[in-house]
């Protein structure tokens, strides 16, 4: 059981360090644009790709994720069904209405921007990642009914999951960048109260990993405050006899 728990702890290791690494790079202050131009490059292939299939797809609800994540509400080559044209219209018009609201936010403004809404969208969903993973945990024993090895499962599911996460983390970025008019007025101040929170929490789990200290025994001196006694004095008890040669031979 203890080399089951060790692996699982493996497994999350892997992903902390893949979310923590772009935590840094974010906190660093690098500029992400570039990635956010390469998330819209994404999402807009996985949006139109999980609606076509051949020569099927569901124009409606196509088009409703088309204009709630990228506020796009039509495609001319829609009609077309052709996979790759459509893809190709949608990453232009994306890139053109983000360049856009780049210009109403403002050249200077728009890194700082950028960089909060990615603090703000992976510190939330990292941590329902994590309450997942935990659920994910406590019941994949079960496979082990069926002939599985629960370590490997948990290998496999888990990091199918960290995967949706990343890809959740990329629209939910990319929505809440490509619609602006509608995001919430964020500010320097959120990005560090969202960084101090965060920090916070880690400190506080790598608080509860450490191994608690011993509490420091003191010893305190015992202090006679009765009258001293010298060696040949006679001795306080009354015996007549010399304190040395009475109660003070084992002092």
């Amino acid at each position: 059981m203890r080399k089951h728990v060790l692996q699982y702890d493996d497994v999350m290791n892997t992903q902390r360090e893949i979310i923590y690494k772009q935590r840094r790079e974010v906190l660093d202050g690098e500029n992400i644009h570039d990635s956010i131009l390469k998330m819209i490059d994404g999402v807009a292939e996985q949006v139109i790709t999980t609606h076509i299939t051949g020569d099927e797809y569901n124009k409606e609800g196509l088009m409703q994720d088309v204009k709630t994540i990228f506020g796009i509400t039509n495609l001319e080559s829609l009609d077309s069904k052709n996979e790759q044209k459509i893809i190709e219209e949608l990453k232009e018009k994306a890139f053109a209405r983000y360049e856009a609201k780049g210009k109403e936010v403002g050249e200077e403004q728009l890194p700082e921007l950028e960089r909060v809404v990615m603090l703000k969208v992976v510190d939330q969903k990292w941590m329902d990642h994590i309450d997942s993973m935990d659920e994910l945990k406590d019941g994949i024993g079960l496979r082990a009914y069926g002939q599985k090895d629960p370590v490997v499962q948990y290998r496999i599911e888990g990091f199918d999951m960290f995967d949706e996460m990343v890809y959740s983390i990329k629209e939910d970025v990319v929505k809440i960048l490509m619609n602006l008019n509608r995001a919430q007025n964020l500010e320097r101040k959120q990005t560090v109260r969202i960084t101090n929170q965060r920090l916070q929490e880690m400190a506080n789990d790598m608080r509860k990993d450490m191994p608690k200290e011993s509490k420091e025994v003191t010893h305190t001196p015992v202090v006679n405050n009765g009258p001293k006694v010298g060696r040949n004095d006679p001795c306080p008890c009354g015996s007549g006899k010399k304190y040395k040669n009475c109660c003070g031979k084992n002092a």
